[in-house]
């Protein structure tokens, strides 16, 4: 068991000081080093140009949201004062003498 243990102990060791790869596998393996390397930088930047793009994609689909909300409102104003103008038009056309009042009618709470 005490020599298992110092044999993985052994290994951390080689790791954390660097004997455990040499120079000499770099200089072996140069062509398969520099291909990990270069791979890991590409996909590296190819996820920053998807995190890139996809926060673009959000905030349009927001600003889609807010505008069509506001196209909305819109609408519905232009519409409202639409069928105003057009009832006041045919009232007037008519000669009903009604006229639209300018303030809502109030309601009269008895106490």
């Amino acid at each position: 068991m005490k020599k298992i243990l110092s044999k993985a102990g052994a290994g951390v060791r080689a790791v954390i000081q660097g004997d455990a790869v040499s120079s000499k596998f770099f200089m072996e393996h140069f062509f398969a080093t520099a291909f990990v390397v270069m791979g890991c930088i590409a996909m590296i930047a190819l996820r920053f140009e998807c995190a890139t793009s996809q926060n673009t994609v959000d905030r349009l689909t927001h600003q889609i949201n807010v505008m069509s909300t506001e196209k909305q409102k819109e609408r519905s104003l232009y519409m409202t004062l639409t069928r105003e103008s057009a009832m006041t038009h045919l009232v007037d056309s008519l000669h009903l003498g009604l006229a639209i009042p300018d303030r809502r009618p109030q309601t009269v709470v008895a106490k």
